[in-house]
């Protein structure tokens, strides 16, 4: 059995005339807000005036609204809404199905009663465009100012909703996020964007952050409509990385500067470790890293003290000198991974030389000179490393490594005493190969950068 809703929905939908289609065109083409206000019902004559009064409240506050265009009783439409109380049985679906019908998108109706002296205003507000009664309740009291105001409030309201419904809304997200978004060149806000409203039209939509490439687009967004952009932002440096047109073109010049721990076999001496202090330049070719790295020993010197014998019994003694170290060497590194602005691993090698200079202090009987003795040795220097870097930002990376050298050896004088006291002087030497582990700090200038 076919019901009453549908019944009276199947009623109103054959009784649209042409001349309806009309005036909704017309209205679509202007890209307006249409509402069709049906005359208020009367339970007495008496009451035509006031309805008149209400009616021409709420067209007041439609017309507040450029937007709206509003559709009174007139000729064949009144006809198409001869009972407005069927709308308020309609579902959602139905109500859809007139607002493309018809063309509407929203629809007023009501009735006044007198009860003694107060009057009773029934008001039925129709959201067409999203399939639902937006309103449907009663006012009560004396005719006059706050019974308008309170009507006034609901159909302002009311209007608001319809016309935001067809609101142009635009949401913008990038990689990286945090970027600037301009809008026809005004800066609007950073990404992600979730919902900004926008005229309907064409926009230019920019979005920049520093350090990376702009994306720039040109949407058309249509009344009502939500658009979607997404903006991939390329690193500058690997934008023009990529592009460019030669592999042995200089990238960039990096200044590190750093600290680790040497590690060699000098038990002897009691001088295993010592701190190094570090200064490397590299031109970055494509993977490539060539430059100059110059070593010292942190505080200019080692302490080295060695043990002997005075050969008067068991007594023995300590002998104090001081170790200098310092090498200089070309390095040259390849990034076997390399994740720009976020970490390299390279595997580099070393070819230099490295001096080693021992200086004790003659504390005999018998003066030797310059009451010193010194031993000092220059030697080749090759070894490896391994290391990887991690950035800190674009131009900021901070690195880890570790590695080691073949350096020759270095020579001292070992030291004994006679009977008489008088120093004695051997010489003896050590390995200076050595492995080393540490961290820097590298500053690289981008000369690619735009």
């Amino acid at each position: 059995m076919t019901s009453i809703s549908e019944m009276n929905f199947n009623r109103l939908a054959s009784l649209i005339p042409l001349i309806v289609l009309a005036h909704v065109s017309l209205a679509n083409e202007s890209q307006s807000v249409s509402i069709y206000n049906a005359p208020f019902t009367v339970s007495s004559r008496q009451l035509t005036y006031l309805s008149k009064s209400i009616i021409s409240a709420i067209n007041n506050q439609f017309l507040s609204f450029p937007e709206i265009k509003i559709y009174s009783a007139e000729g064949e439409i009144e006809n198409t809404f001869q009972d407005p109380n069927q709308i308020l049985f309609l579902d959602k679906v139905q109500l859809l199905q007139i607002r493309r019908r018809m063309g509407f998108d929203g629809f007023v109706a009501g009735s006044l009663e007198q009860d003694g002296a107060k009057i009773l205003v029934k008001l039925h507000l129709v959201d067409f465009s999203s399939g639902k009664i937006y309103f449907n309740g009663q006012f009560e009291g004396k005719f006059g100012a706050g019974l308008l105001e309170s009507i006034e409030k609901h159909v302002s309201a009311f209007a608001n909703t319809l016309i935001h419904y067809y609101d142009s809304t635009i949401t913008i997200t990038s990689e990286p996020s945090g970027a600037d978004v301009f809008v026809n060149r005004t800066l609007v806000g950073q990404t992600p964007i979730k919902s900004l409203g926008v005229a309907d039209g064409t926009l230019k939509i920019r979005i920049s952050k520093d350090g990376y490439t702009s994306y720039q687009k040109e949407v058309r967004v249509l009344r009502g409509q939500r658009t979607y952009v997404h903006g991939h932002m390329y690193d500058e440096i690997a934008e023009h990385l990529l592009n460019k047109t030669s592999k042995w073109k200089l990238d960039s010049m990096n200044f590190s500067i750093g600290t680790c721990m040497q590690v060699q076999n000098w038990g002897q001496i009691n001088v295993e470790t010592g701190n190094v202090g570090n200064f490397r330049y590299t031109s970055k070719f494509n993977r490539w890293e060539l430059g100059l790295e110059v070593s010292s020993a942190v505080g200019s010197s080692w302490r080295a003290n060695q043990k002997f014998e005075t050969f008067l019994g068991n007594d023995s003694s300590i002998n104090e000198f001081e170790i200098s170290f310092s090498r200089l060497s070309f390095v040259g590194q390849f990034n076997l991974v390399e994740k720009l602005n976020q970490f390299d691993l390279y595997l580099g090698a070393q070819l230099g030389c490295a001096s080693v200079h021992s200086s004790q202090y003659n504390l005999g009987w018998y003066d030797l000179g310059d009451n010193s003795i010194e031993g000092r040795d220059v030697n080749a220097v090759l070894g490896g490393e391994i290391g990887a870097r991690f950035y800190l930002g674009v131009d900021l990376k901070l690195s880890t490594f570790i590695g080691g050298n073949f350096a020759g050896n270095m020579s001292y004088k070992h030291k004994t005493a006679s009977y008489w006291g008088e120093a004695i002087y051997s010489s003896k030497s050590l390995s200076s190969d050595h492995m080393y582990f540490g961290v820097a700090l590298t500053y690289s200038y981008w000369s690619l950068r735009k």
